[in-house]
């Protein structure tokens, strides 16, 4: 049996999501490369041709902006949602 999710757990998959899809393309595909195929920074350098430097860069793009959406007030009309 699946666990419902929360308001607040809902909220934050919401902003994760609307987050990542507003990545820089580049960004986005070194992001999920670390977070959801867990490859290293050589992987990543050698799959897109960028050099380790740029994977770092890129993936410290990433984590800011995604800081900055999950620290984000709730939309307003989030409250009126059930």
């Amino acid at each position: 049996m699946m666990d419902r999710k929360s308001r607040e757990q809902r909220l934050q998959l919401w902003r994760a999501e609307r987050a990542v899809d507003r990545l820089p393309r580049m960004t986005r595909k070194v992001f999920l490369a670390i977070r959801v195929e867990e490859l290293s920074y050589s992987e990543i350098a050698a799959r897109f041709g960028i050099s380790i430097a740029d994977v770092e860069a890129h993936f410290a793009v990433a984590l800011r902006i995604l800081k900055k959406v999950m620290d984000e007030k709730d939309p307003w009309w989030w409250r009126f949602r059930r």
